[in-house]
């Protein structure tokens, strides 16, 4: 679980633009979430949907800088967003959340997969080595009854 100046020094942004993101993405981290005696934590996933949304609005303003840096010139005029215009970039956010979100839960089960392999080899051993033991006990039960 992390506070949310934790996760502020980890993502490397300021406590405020936690909580803006905390209000506009609220369905989205709410899950994610708990209050503990007025403090707020994220647990994992909501430091890694954190991660996210903060990484996409970095790629957003450094594409931009490129672009004035390329042609300072040629200014281009920034006209107001619509609310459609908004709605829009906010689902993109979450279909890029929610692809990484579907990115690590395809790990998650590759590695659990792994282990299971692991275990039901480890078990066919050790049936092999109790189907030993079982057939040595019978063959010295037999041995004493002669």
């Amino acid at each position: 679980m992390y506070k949310v100046s934790e996760a502020a020094d980890i993502i490397g942004v300021e406590k405020v633009d936690i909580f803006e993101k905390m209000i506009t993405h609220k369905a989205l981290l709410d899950p994610n979430i708990t209050k503990q005696d007025g403090v707020t934590y994220f647990d994992d996933r909501g430091l890694e949907i954190l991660k996210t949304l903060f990484h996409t609005t970095l790629e957003i303003g450094s594409d931009l800088q490129r672009e004035t840096e390329e042609s300072p010139k040629e200014l281009k005029v920034n006209k107001p967003k619509t609310r459609q215009d908004k709605e829009y970039e906010i689902l993109k956010k979450k279909i890029d959340i929610l692809t990484n979100e579907l990115n690590n839960l395809d790990r998650e089960l590759n590695v659990k997969d792994e282990l299971i392999g692991k275990y039901q080899f480890k078990m066919l051993e050790d049936l092999d080595s109790i189907s030993k033991l079982q057939y040595s006990l019978l063959k010295k039960l037999e041995r004493s009854v002669d």
